[in-house]
Parts: C-alpha cells; sequence; structure tokens
C-alpha cells in the first residue's frame, strides 16, 4: 500500500531544496521511494508550490529521514491534502507538475517549473519585502456609538500628519469577533484617544476598553492616553483618569483638537517607538 506525504513549500525561497531533493532521491532506491511530484501553480494571484514523497516499500529509517530534512528546509506537512486532490487540479490549469526519480536533471528540470523568479533575487535588485501596511502603532479612538460619524471626521486630520488609526469602523469586518477585534486593537495600539461624552460614561462597552487601555497603562506605560471631554461631562465624572491631563471639547471646529492632540503624540512616538 503506497505512502504519500504532502509538503507545502514557499514558492519564492525554493532553491535551498535542490541539494536537499536529490540527496533524498539518491539515497532511497525506486524499491523505497517511488517518486517525487513538484506541483507548482504560477498564477500570480495564487502562486503555490507543492512536493509529493511517495512509498511503497521504505527501508527502515527512510521515512524519518525525509520528514526530518524537509521540517528543517522550513516546508509545510500538509494531511489535509491528497495526492488525488492536486492532481485532479490540472483540469482547472491550476498546476504544472514534474516527476523526479533520480537526482540527475532534478536541478534543471526543477527551476523551469517556476515562472518567477525567488525572493532573493528580487532583494539583490533591490527591492524590500516589509509586512502588511496599517499596523503601525495606530491611534485608537474610543467612543460610544451615537458619537461614531463626529469622532470619525477627525482620522483624516490624524492620517494628514503621519498618524495611522485603529477605528472600529474600519477594523473590524464582517463576521469577524468584536472582541477579538478590539482586544487586539488594544495590545497593538501606540496610543488611545478616548471620546468622553455622557453616552460614554454610561456604555459598559466603553468602561470596559477604558479599563483595559488603564490596565495596559499601569502595567507598562507604553500607551499614550489622551481623553477628550465633552463640555456637559466633569472629569471628577471618571475617576480612575481624573489625574490625566485631558482636553475639553467644547464643540470646537475638530481641525483645533486635532492640533491639539497630534504634537502630543508625535512626541510620545518619537521617545518611545522607532517611527
Amino acid at each position: 500500500m503506497n505512502r504519500d506525504f504532502i509538503w507545502e513549500g514557499d514558492y519564492g525561497n525554493r532553491s535551498h531544496l535542490i541539494p536537499i531533493l536529490k540527496e533524498i532521491l539518491e539515497k532511497q532506491n525506486a524499491n523505497s521511494l517511488q517518486m517525487v511530484q513538484a506541483f507548482i501553480n504560477n498564477n500570480p494571484y495564487t502562486l503555490e508550490f507543492y512536493l509529493v514523497l511517495s512509498y511503497d516499500s521504505p527501508e527502515e529509517q527512510h521515512i524519518a529521514e525525509m520528514i526530518a530534512m524537509l521540517q528543517n528546509a522550513d516546508l509545510i506537512y500538509r494531511p489535509d491534502i491528497t495526492h488525488n486532490e492536486l492532481f485532479s487540479e490540472f483540469g482547472n490549469r491550476r498546476f504544472n507538475s514534474s516527476t523526479f526519480v533520480n537526482g540527475g536533471d532534478l536541478e534543471i528540470r526543477f527551476s523551469h517549473l517556476f515562472v518567477f523568479v525567488e525572493k532573493k533575487e528580487l532583494r539583490e535588485q533591490g527591492y524590500k519585502f516589509s509586512g502588511p501596511l496599517g499596523r503601525d502603532m495606530p491611534v485608537f479612538l474610543s467612543h460610544q456609538s451615537k458619537n461614531k460619524e463626529e469622532i470619525e471626521e477627525l482620522i483624516p486630520y490624524l492620517n494628514g500628519e503621519g498618524l495611522p488609526i485603529w477605528f472600529d469602523k474600519y477594523n473590524i469586518d464582517y463576521g469577524e469577533s468584536i472582541v477579538e477585534e478590539v482586544e487586539k486593537g488594544i495590545k497593538s495600539s501606540g496610543a488611545v484617544v478616548f471620546w468622553i461624552t455622557k453616552d460614554f460614561i454610561e456604555s459598559d462597552w466603553c468602561k470596559k476598553e477604558l479599563k483595559d487601555f488603564l490596565n495596559r497603562y499601569n502595567y507598562k506605560k507604553d500607551i499614550l492616553i489622551i481623553p477628550v471631554i465633552s463640555d456637559d461631562v466633569e472629569i471628577e465624572e471618571l475617576n480612575s483618569i481624573s489625574d490625566l491631563k485631558y482636553i475639553k471639547n467644547t464643540n470646537e471646529e475638530l481641525n483645533l483638537i486635532a492640533k491639539d492632540i497630534v504634537p502630543r503624540i508625535k512626541k510620545f512616538y518619537n521617545e518611545n517607538f522607532k517611527r
């Protein structure tokens, strides 16, 4: 009975696999290792790379050696995929494929399966692979839903000064857990603006955000807290932040509030985060 092992590789990082696959093919004869087959998806929107190693009557330690070598090469074992499933995608023009039974011509044939160059070649040309945009220590805007439109108008002013924003309307997608995403936002933010109104004070959700940010502030001191308090709210109504300097919102233009907020946030970020 055949034993198949399906491995997923990184399309952009593959040349290091050539000597490893050659060593496996040379060490493990055809009576043990029937074949190594590569499946390559060169569609630029869904680049994929899989290897199938199929065994019939493996000699002692052959499978253990193969697993160790491919794991050390950063391939991911994919028992959730079968050889038949990969093969069935030929009808959808998903994969190019080649089968190797010895290491003789593996290097040339393996390389020709791929249309696009490796990441290392692009790095040599000066390209850099950065992380996703929009995760650079955002400023969390904490507010009650009735005030959403008002505080949303503040966003372009902060963005215009180079400050990314965490705002639930844009950072939580449909179907995602609101609780989990808010917790991520609280952990990843570098500053928080509390837009405090009477509705904010009466909201259990806002109270939780306030409590969670204060816990982080008291424990790590790695977050800047800026309360913007409505004219009809007294700071004494918020004992937990009564010692923090705040901005009084007297229904003035939002650009004036932004002008008060931005210098303090930038100063804090420059002193505490590498930007």
